[in-house]
């Protein structure tokens, strides 16, 4: 159960999905990671001392993820694609997006990478912005939770050629039910980050802040919105502040399949020699396949 839907996967019929305020008891023998409203991760059976001894109900229950055995199984996650043209300007650009995340009791690894390329017909060069991490969060008491991130950059409009990054962050999650989630955590960031005008690689030492903000509603249509704010002041170059902002809205059309719009805005009020502008943005319609949700 994610999101407040209830999917079970039956030989028949298939998979058959039932709105989670509409279920009034459920059973398995099947092992399971089971999120509580309180922040709780639980790793046991939805059997009846389950329910009775530990005095849980369905209502205090906003996840339900089946621990499965296979490796392919285990994983879930989405790819979108995009395109935009403008006649009236002549310029175009292109995105695509992918992430993939390995779950195993109370842990979680994510792959993302994120490609956004802008060219004007005038322009013999295309922007491009790139983004690859891979990163891991353990779930701690109390929705506590601490992670890390390793991740690549470039960015060529704000002068970035190249930035290899190691984040460390950890926070609470002060809001987590079957519609919503926040997700807020400090932490810092080391990098190495290569200008477009020079092939010698400069290191920083960030501190970093994020929030996060997840909404779902399954109602017809289907809709998500997820939005992500991270700031990067900087402590090696003191006055030094970056900024990504991240919207992800989504529609499902059919079965597995989503429409939706993306912005960013990368903002750095020191950036790199070589650099168009302090401020990068773009919009874009994107079409999407989840799999394993």
């Amino acid at each position: 159960m994610k999101l407040a839907m209830l999917s079970v996967d039956q030989e028949g019929p298939g998979i058959i999905s039932v709105k989670w305020e509409y279920v009034t008891k459920i059973r398995s023998d099947k092992t399971f990671q089971v999120t509580m409203k309180d922040g709780l991760v639980l790793i046991t059976r939805l059997d009846s001392s389950f329910f009775v001894i530990t005095e849980n109900t369905i209502d205090n229950i906003v996840e339900i993820v089946r621990l499965k055995g296979k490796f392919l199984q285990r994983m879930s996650g989405d790819v979108s694609l995009g395109f935009n043209y403008a006649k009236s300007s002549d310029i175009y650009t292109f995105n695509f997006a992918g992430n993939a995340t390995y779950r195993i009791p109370k842990n979680e690894l994510t792959l993302r990478l994120n490609t956004v390329i802008t060219k004007s017909g005038t322009d013999s060069a295309a922007a491009k912005k790139k983004d690859i991490s891979i990163g891991y969060l353990r779930r701690l008491e109390n929705s506590f939770f601490a992670g890390s991130q390793l991740g690549w950059q470039q960015n060529t409009e704000l002068g970035l050629r190249s930035r290899f990054a190691l984040n460390g962050m950890a926070g609470k999650i002060p809001i987590i039910n079957n519609h919503r989630r926040l997700l807020t955590g400090i932490g810092l960031s080391l990098n190495e980050e290569q200008s477009n005008e020079s092939n010698n690689y400069k290191t920083n030492l960030e501190s970093l802040a994020a929030i996060q903000f997840k909404e779902f509603r399954y109602s017809f249509p289907k809709l998500s919105i997820d939005v992500l704010y991270t700031i990067f002041p900087s402590l090696t170059d003191w006055g030094r502040l970056r900024s990504e902002f991240q919207l992800n809205t989504s529609v499902e059309v059919f079965k597995d399949f989503n429409v939706g719009l993306s912005f960013y805005d990368s903002y750095d009020n020191r950036p790199p020699e070589g650099a168009a502008s302090k401020n990068d943005f773009s919009f874009n319609f994107t079409i999407t396949y989840k799999f394993n949700k």
